[in-house]
């Protein structure tokens, strides 16, 4: 059971056994005896084969006909495809308590275009930003103190 289940996901990967043994640190003639059904795997072996290819042990067990991927929590967080942790790391970016919480329970889609929208004001902000960084200290310095002075001058005036 366990052989046919190693056998046709290394052929989907387009692979040889000794490829695959080399990946992941089998002799060839070993993996060549689980395919064949002559050995079973032992645990470690049967982890790190679900591990490679994805599937669950209960799979290649033979306890279940559906190859439920093996979730990996870390790496499902950082996923790019998956919109969800993308939103919980979003979330996690944003220092105390965020408007966006309220968010919580609308759709992919728009979550996707707050980030996205979020982001790309992020960028101009960044840009205004990196526009003063190229005056000097003194040229910024005159540029607040004209601007404090014209404010006085319109107060005067009545202006403000």
């Amino acid at each position: 059971m366990i052989g046919f289940k190693l056998r046709n996901m290394r052929e989907a990967k387009n692979m040889t056994q000794a490829d695959l043994s080399k990946d992941i640190g089998l002799s060839r003639e070993r993996y060549n005896q689980y395919e064949n059904d002559r050995r079973t795997p032992d645990l470690d072996t049967l982890l790190l084969l679900a591990k490679y290819f994805n599937v669950s042990t209960d799979y290649l067990l033979g306890r279940t006909d559906a190859p439920l991927p093996v979730r990996d929590v870390d790496r499902d967080l950082n996923d790019e495809l998956d919109t969800e942790s993308k939103w919980l790391n979003f979330l996690k970016t944003l220092s105390g308590d965020s408007m966006f919480y309220q968010y919580e329970n609308i759709d992919e889609e728009q979550k996707l275009a707050i980030m996205d929208e979020y982001k790309e004001k992020l960028e101009k902000k960044k840009k205004k930003v990196e526009k003063f960084m190229d005056f000097s200290d003194e040229v910024i310095d005159e540029a607040l103190n004209f601007a404090a002075y014209n404010q006085e001058q319109r107060k005067k005036k009545g202006d403000i």
